[in-house]
């Protein structure tokens, strides 16, 4: 591959007319992102491999399928990624009320969360793999308290790596958990399930019926969601365990460990491609894709999401989510591709 790192081109126009621009990042002979400013999307991410180059995430051919996706293919979920049990909290001693979009609760920031919304693309040097997408959330959006201004940094650097940075700034006090909903498939087809998946952590946040966490750090020992040592994805989610049973599959919080090295990998046996992600969020989403929308199969890919712990505005023992005024909100997650020989 020649050319330039970055590329810009016009991807099409929402039914209002608004242009929704494509940012493509590459390097020669390496990865290729590609990104939209409609929701911050991850629509590519391409990996090279010596039997040719791979797409490892699910996206949509045409804007009017991301228009109309309530899957969350790709996108940068906020102000508040995962749910707010009862779409509500207390904050300062006085009660909040965001939009409820997943019966009583609130998921991925709302009725239209940052998913939904148009961000700025800047491309500092056009030499250098590197784009930062800007969006300012108003006071109220949603529901939430305070302007936010968040900026999220894509860097590919060496070693087949895509680095995302979050940054945000409030003038009120106001929960921020950013996350990007990137489903993946290494296989480039097919579906999950015979991927092998290794978290480091020794629990996961238990849930109630309709995902909302309990409070409870369930240890993972003795239970599916033991993945300190890697299992096949489809057999673990053949056990059976309550937890289970309510998803259908997975869809839940790992606590992760603070320990050196990457917080997960997952590889896929029939191209020997494999993928690590290293983090500074203390939990990650997995959602096996059991419900994801037409055209794509059951399991057809897995949504891994570096974030804080679902509904932690609830759980005073859950670690924090507020951002305050004259704070910085900055967390970081890396995802380094692999190619088996």
């Amino acid at each position: 591959m020649t050319g330039p790192a970055v590329s810009r081109w016009r991807f099409g126009s929402l039914p209002d007319g608004q242009p929704v621009e494509i940012v493509q990042l590459s390097r020669p002979g390496g990865l290729v992102v590609e990104i939209l400013s409609l929701g911050a999307t991850v629509h590519r991410l391409c990996a090279p491999t010596p039997g040719g180059p791979i797409e490892t995430v699910a996206g949509y051919p045409a804007l009017e399928d991301y228009a109309k996706d309530r899957g969350y293919l790709g996108v940068i979920v906020g102000r508040c990624a995962n749910r707010i049990g009862d779409a509500r909290f207390v904050l300062d001693g006085e009660t909040v009320k965001v939009s409820a979009n997943e019966g009583d609760n609130c998921l991925h920031g709302g009725v239209k969360g940052f998913n939904k919304r148009l961000w700025t693309i800047e491309t500092p040097d056009p030499t250098y793999p590197h784009a930062v997408l800007t969006y300012v959330s108003p006071e109220g959006e949603e529901g939430f308290p305070g302007r936010l201004k968040v900026r999220a940094h894509y860097d590919l650097t060496a070693g087949d790596t895509l680095c995302i940075t979050y940054e945000a700034e409030t003038d009120r006090p106001t929960p921020v958990n950013l996350s990007q909903h990137i489903y993946f498939n290494l296989s480039g087809g097919g579906d999950i399930l015979d991927h092998r998946l290794q978290i480091k952590a020794a629990a996961i946040t238990a849930v109630r019926g309709d995902l909302i966490p309990t409070g409870e750090l369930m240890p993972v020992a003795g239970t599916p969601f033991d993945l300190r040592h890697g299992r096949v994805i489809g057999e673990a989610m053949a056990e059976s365990h309550p937890q289970l049973t309510i998803p259908r599959g997975f869809d839940m919080n790992w606590a992760l460990d603070p320990t050196p090295g990457p917080a997960l990998t997952l590889t896929s046996p029939k191209t020997g491609l494999s993928l690590e992600i290293d983090t500074d969020q203390v939990g990650m989403q997995v959602y096996s894709g059991q419900s994801m929308p037409s055209p794509f199969v059951r399991c057809a890919a897995l949504a891994l999401e570096p974030q804080g712990f679902p509904d932690a505005v609830n759980h005073p023992n859950f670690p924090s989510v507020i951002l305050r005024p004259g704070e910085t909100y900055r967390r970081r997650s890396v995802y380094r591709l692999r190619a088996g020989q």
